[in-house]
């Protein structure tokens, strides 16, 4: 993987050294890396229509005794709200999130913004911890995505990687 992307291998070797058996995700260009990487080191991919489909998918996986995680874009967020209120957070389903992050520092489409912006209140809101990636390089990701997935593997917490635009490698930025 080129170097501007070593963030996204460092992504998806964490999440398969944690012990994640299947991904259920969305197309997203930022997200491609760590699909890839993922799928190299044998972990299912199960890629869905909607977002509430991955989140139910993930759910169901988790309740049965495997290790998902769910990659998307923030901006769909919102069709995965219900599905994450309503069975994931009360039922102590704890489920890795990582989310493609815009609408955020230097988005120059209007209709990503609001959700974007509004992305850590609303997970805050259903008591969902979000936990930003910066570094381009990838030195931060073994340690938060480690630590979301203790969270959501080991203390049944639902808790998101927000991969904030600094990373590089989304939309116009290959």
């Amino acid at each position: 993987m080129s170097g501007s992307l070593a963030w996204a291998a460092a992504v998806g070797d964490a999440l398969a050294d944690g012990g994640v058996d299947v991904a259920a995700h969305l197309p997203d260009s930022r997200l491609q890396g760590v699909l890839t990487q993922l799928s190299e080191r044998g972990v299912a991919m199960r890629c869905l229509t909607r977002e509430e489909e991955c989140v139910g998918y993930a759910a169901g996986r988790a309740l049965a005794g495997g290790r998902p995680v769910v990659l998307m874009q923030c901006s769909g967020l919102g069709n995965s709200l219900n599905a994450l209120g309503s069975l994931v957070v009360p039922y102590g389903i704890g489920l890795p999130l990582v989310l493609s992050m815009r609408g955020t520092l230097g988005e120059a489409n209007p209709a990503q913004v609001p959700i974007g912006l509004a992305t850590p209140a609303l997970l805050a809101a259903l008591g969902i911890p979000v936990y930003p990636l910066r570094d381009p390089h990838g030195g931060d990701a073994a340690s938060t995505v480690g630590g979301v997935l203790t969270l959501a593997q080991r203390a049944g917490r639902t808790a998101a990687v927000a991969l904030e635009p600094e990373l590089g490698g989304g939309r116009g930025a290959h």
